[in-house]
């Protein structure tokens, strides 16, 4: 990995040190450097900790019981798209009006300082928060709510099994530390499938038209691109877990990116930070397109060369690459 300085010219902010993947999967390992990058990024004070709380307490006192998805009615599912909706208006509308309408920590942390585009004929409504918000419930939200009414009616009608905590608690630990792999993986080969030339152009371009990310970005996507890249939560049709896992997962996929298209990297209240938002990683990817398919968590986009670490000669090998396949 490249030890030069970050490329500071291109951003309103930018880390001060390049790109740092999971050191899980450095060699040799590294115990203790793991221990702290695991604690840091998935169970401190965290989005990963506050959307695990959010969804836990979700399945438990939000959700109807079982019963009521045996025979799936149409008031069940308004009943958990209107609820999903206001979930994802809590997390992404406060973001967007803490962030952008009440500018309450300004340009701290954020990585460029444009505003979000209005009077712009490339969105729709001609306004990119109006654009993002439309794509996101009505596509993001409705396949969420699929993937989770479908998911409860099978484990309703018996024909899902899972391995409920009380008689598997270690499997459930088990399931919270892996699912930020298990998504990191599906999420870097559905991402380069999706930018194939012809699913680029007519599927993931709806998202990747959002340069300038804000948290009403995170699944304002095509609903193609929403059912593939939601679809790593059918892992647990055919793996056993627990229905509060699944929510976990449902729950990051769709409330996640939020954080981490917000656009700041941390969230602050005055000049203390709340806690960590958007990944330099994911933002480098939107600005630059062709690199960063992946998360941190898994560093794919190493083993497969397409990493951009933040430094000036990684934003020269992307930019020679992407010439190339234009010519």
């Amino acid at each position: 990995m490249a030890n030069s300085s970050v490329d500071k010219k291109s951003w309103n902010y930018s880390p001060n040190e390049p790109i740092r993947y999971n050191p899980l999967f450095e060699w040799p390992i590294d115990v203790a450097k793991t221990f702290r990058w695991i604690v840091f990024r998935w169970i401190s004070i965290s989005r990963a900790l506050f959307i695990a709380i959010l969804a836990v307490g979700t399945y438990h006192y939000l959700t109807p019981s079982l019963e009521a998805f045996q025979e799936l009615s149409s008031g069940i599912i308004a009943l958990t798209y209107i609820r999903n909706s206001a979930i994802l208006f809590l997390v992404a509308g406060s973001l967007h009006m803490y962030l952008y309408s009440l500018r309450m920590q300004g340009d701290d942390f954020k990585f460029l300082k444009r505003k979000m585009a209005q009077k712009n004929k490339f969105f729709s409504f001609n306004d990119q928060v109006y654009d993002n918000i439309f794509w996101s419930l009505v596509s993001g939200v409705t396949v969420w709510t699929a993937y989770e009414i479908l998911y409860l009616n099978l484990l309703a009608n018996g024909l899902i099994s899972v391995m409920p905590f009380s008689n598997h608690p270690l499997q459930f630990f088990a399931w919270l530390l892996l699912l930020p792999m298990v998504r990191s993986g599906h999420f870097y080969f559905i991402h380069r499938l999706l930018h194939h030339p012809f699913l680029y152009k007519h599927v993931h371009s709806t998202h990747h038209r959002n340069v300038h990310t804000g948290p009403w970005s995170g699944i304002s996507m095509h609903p193609i691109e929403n059912l593939i890249y939601q679809s790593s939560v059918l892992i647990h049709f055919v793996i056993p877990s627990e229905p509060a896992i699944v929510f976990v997962h449902l729950f990051m996929t769709s409330l996640g990116p939020a954080f981490s298209h917000s656009g700041f990297e941390k969230i602050l209240a005055k000049k203390t930070k709340l806690l960590d938002s958007a990944d330099f990683h994911h933002q480098l990817h939107h600005r630059y397109f062709e690199c960063n398919y992946g998360t941190m968590e898994v560093p794919l986009d190493v083993w497969f060369g397409t990493d951009h670490d933040g430094t000036k000669e990684a934003t020269n090998r992307v930019r020679l690459k992407v010439s190339k396949k234009s010519v």
